[in-house]
């Protein structure tokens, strides 16, 4: 279980890095997005989900189990920030504090500049920002991420 978990931290982060800084439009909105914004997100994000993989090679090169339960945990805690980011606003309304951190924008003006003319599958509910296409694929990765390596860890 080893190689499958890597290989999807390690998608997980490219995908992330790739979405946040290569213009996919309509799939992403990198030209909706300042420069600062991006390389905000990039800077915060990037290591936060590169540590899990790190952690992983770790626990599997100095058979340390731990490492790879820390990493898991770790990937979890980021799939949770973003399924709270997301689902949150567009299921129950609420936004939670971070959402904007350092923008100066609200998530709804943040979401209609940015997101709202992506890709989205998801109906409509009220006037509330939609996930995107973009981030459901996102979260899944890291969501597997997070379950493969929790899986694997026992026998590293």
């Amino acid at each position: 279980m080893f190689t499958p978990a890597l290989v999807l931290l390690l998608a997980a982060l490219l995908y992330f890095l790739v979405t946040t800084f290569v213009d996919l439009h309509p799939f992403n909105n990198v030209r909706g997005s300042k420069r600062s914004e991006r390389l905000s997100e990039a800077t915060i994000n990037g290591p936060v989900m590169a540590l899990p993989a790190i952690l992983l090679i770790l626990a599997s090169a100095f058979s340390l189990p731990v490492l790879a339960y820390v990493g898991g945990a770790i990937e979890a805690l980021v799939v949770a920030g973003g399924l709270s980011l997301w689902w949150l606003p567009y299921l129950v309304g609420r936004t939670v504090p971070w959402a904007t951190a350092g923008t100066g924008a609200s998530w709804a003006e943040l979401h209609s500049r940015t997101y709202a003319h992506t890709v989205i599958v998801l109906p409509r509910v009220g006037d509330r920002p939609r996930p995107n296409l973009e981030h459901m694929i996102l979260h899944t990765l890291i969501l597997l991420g997070a379950v493969f390596t929790l899986v694997a860890a026992p026998s590293l």
